[in-house]
């Protein structure tokens, strides 16, 4: 299902020092602009404004920031506490352990590859377009987030996924611990080949649910969804369609423009929308044609490809971090 995106190694890092700021009765705080790699910052990394920093098998013992319209990128890069990146900042993460939380304050994105984190938060609320996108990542805790878009690819969340008013939310090969929530997308949500074990519920989603391997909103090959609770299926603007899926709890549908469901295992009850349905099997297709499969990776994948581009350029050009 996922197009591989291209494997951008963060190589040739030079070991060098960073800028120490240390004002009076205040931790440890180092600022990087440029490049480096192979060393322990005993304190907080900032990041500052436009700047941009390369990282590789790094240890920072504090908290990390980094500011509006600055770049992180790193491989290998453990933080021993939390990540905040304001507005227009962007992070990218591969291989790469946060012993805290990860925070997105109206952030350019933020891509964790191979990368573990406590939990994630996001309030894109002043931004957008902003975008969390995940492959194999690992959260401890919850994933939170306000506007932008969202995507879970291969990845686990510990604990509840909460979304509301993104763009789209799509969950694709991904567990998620507790209950999903997807509130008010604007071009709708998908889960595909994933495992929720609370209950899920979509409300007030425009364009489409697709809850399953068929439909509008893309093609998906995963393989069966497994619901640990009831499913609810409320207020959506367009299709709802539920195929292919165990549902060990209720499937309930209320005020959508249309559903359908097919193939699906049942163990608790059809009720609402669903159970009105239940005796016919809907010849409706929807007549706009499916959405190119990956099509929301694509977009993604040239945003974070722009961005990782220069934040590279920029911290070469910045030469040496003075780590």
């Amino acid at each position: 299902m996922r197009k591989r995106m291209t494997t951008v190694l963060i190589g040739g890092l030079a070991l060098a020092g960073f800028g120490v700021i240390a004002p009076a009765q205040a931790a440890l705080t180092t600022s990087c602009d440029g490049e480096a790699g192979g060393v322990t910052v005993p304190g907080d990394l900032v990041v500052r404004a436009g700047d941009a920093c390369s990282l590789e098998d790094t240890v920072i013992n504090g908290n990390v920031r980094v500011a509006a319209g600055a770049d992180l990128v790193a491989d290998g890069l453990t933080v021993n506490g939390n990540v905040t990146v304001q507005s227009e900042g962007y992070l990218d993460l591969v291989n790469s352990t946060v012993t805290g939380n990860v925070v997105n304050r109206g952030a350019y994105g933020v891509y964790l590859d191979y990368t573990t984190a406590n939990a994630y938060t996001a309030n894109a609320d002043v931004n957008p377009d902003s975008f969390l996108w995940t492959y194999e990542a690992d959260f401890a805790g919850r994933v939170v987030a306000t506007g932008g878009s969202v995507l879970l690819e291969s990845t686990v969340a510990g604990r509840a996924v909460e979304t509301s008013d993104t763009q789209y939310t799509d969950i694709l090969d991904t567990v998620v611990g507790g209950a999903l929530t997807v509130t008010g997308t604007d071009f709708g949500a998908l889960v595909c080949g994933s495992e929720v074990d609370g209950h899920a519920t979509f409300a007030s989603n425009g364009e489409g649910v697709q809850l399953g391997a068929g439909g509008a909103l893309g093609e998906c090959e995963l393989g069966t969804s497994v619901w640990g609770g009831n499913v609810t299926v409320a207020g959506t603007t367009g299709h709802v369609q539920v195929s292919g899926n165990i549902v060990r709890g209720n499937l309930d549908g209320t005020g959508n423009e249309s559903v359908a469901q097919s193939d699906n295992r049942i163990r608790g009850e059809l009720r609402g929308q669903f159970a009105e349905q239940a005796q016919q099997r809907m010849r409706m297709q929807l007549e706009a044609p499916a959405a190119e499969s990956g099509a929301e990776r694509e977009v993604l994948e040239q945003l974070r490809s722009e961005r990782l581009a220069k934040a590279e350029a920029g911290a070469e050009q910045a030469g040496p971090a003075n780590l």
